[in-house]
């Protein structure tokens, strides 16, 4: 079996960099961790965020974006990145017996690869999948993976599930990362957990998740 994991806030906690790199664009902004966290997890756009409350122009919105792009993946801000407590554990013990793959859609292929390394990841998984914004996650899993039903994609976002779904692979919205389960919901996936560690390794392999 194939069990496909996103990256940020899914494996590992990337809502520090997130919220300390949105400080450091918006330096008239107060939000505390908490609300700016609760803003986005109810889908709540950077633009919306930004022409709201802070009166943006499309102009200054447009500059935001450039900025954050460009600064995303700096070493400066992914050293605020964590895996999630236990996470190693349980990646140890599906390596065993399924093939474990990561599936992000960073930037940098380089960045993301050296990463994983520093957290000693590198022989966990069978291959990591990096779109490069170039093109969208399942057709990189398409084109790299052969799939199967009985494989999952575990992920934070309603495009992970989407992803899942596009592949005709099981999928599990954990609320560990960027959306909250309201925000799932829509999404319909297979399951929702509170964290990759609510999986059941017997229960995934029996599809009764």
């Amino acid at each position: 079996m194939n069990i496909f994991f996103d990256l940020d806030g899914t494996l590992i906690d990337s809502r520090p960099r997130l919220y300390q790199l949105f400080q450091s664009l918006v330096l008239n902004s107060e939000l505390s961790f908490h609300q700016y966290w609760d803003l986005k997890r109810d889908k709540i756009s950077h633009k919306e965020i930004l022409l709201s409350k802070f009166n943006y122009s499309n102009e200054q919105y447009n500059n935001f974006e450039k900025k954050w792009m460009s600064e995303i993946e700096l070493e400066k801000w992914l050293q605020l990145d964590t895996p999630f407590e236990g996470i190693v554990d349980l990646l140890m013990r599906l390596s065993k017996n399924h093939s474990l793959f990561v599936v992000t859609a960073r930037q940098s292929e380089s960045t993301a690869l050296s990463q994983i390394k520093s957290f000693g990841w590198e022989n966990i998984f069978t291959k990591v999948l990096v779109t490069q914004q170039q093109q969208e996650k399942h057709s990189l899993i398409k084109d790299t993976v052969e799939i199967t039903p009985e494989d999952w994609f575990i992920g934070d976002t309603g495009k992970d599930i989407q992803t899942g779904k596009l592949l005709g692979i099981r999928t599990a919205a954990v609320l560990s990362g960027f959306l909250s389960k309201k925000s799932l919901l829509p999404y319909q996936p297979d399951i929702i957990i509170n964290t990759v560690l609510d999986l059941n390794i017997d229960k995934i392999t029996n599809r009764k998740l």
